[in-house]
């Protein structure tokens, strides 16, 4: 085993397992106790695993688009996703989201 395929275990396995699912889990649901979320962010991780193998390979038309399932295309589109949420949990625990939210609120 090189180096690389190492590092890519070791980096990949928290990434397919838990990252994605946890900060979906941080963004929607505030409610929830630190545990539960964690937990939470395992089943989600493997659910968001899922949609993506699905999105990648579930017909001959999305195969050729994607070019199916792919040690390259898993990284690419699940990296992309965490980057994504954890853009969008910084936006959503500024002071300025929580000061718009709030005039929101008082509207309706």
């Amino acid at each position: 085993m090189s180096i690389l395929s190492i590092l890519q275990i070791i980096i990949g396995l928290p990434l397919v397992l838990f990252i994605t699912g946890y900060l979906v889990a941080r963004i929607f649901f505030k409610q929830l106790s630190e545990l539960e979320k964690v937990a939470l962010g395992f089943v989600l991780s493997i659910a968001i695993d899922i949609i993506v193998g699905l999105f990648l390979g579930y017909n001959e038309a999305m195969k050729n688009l994607t070019g199916g399932i792919t040690t390259f295309n898993l990284w690419l589109y699940l990296g992309s996703l965490t980057i994504i949420l954890v853009i969008v949990w910084a936006l959503k625990n500024t002071e300025e989201y929580q000061e718009v939210i709030g005039l929101i609120k008082k509207k309706f």
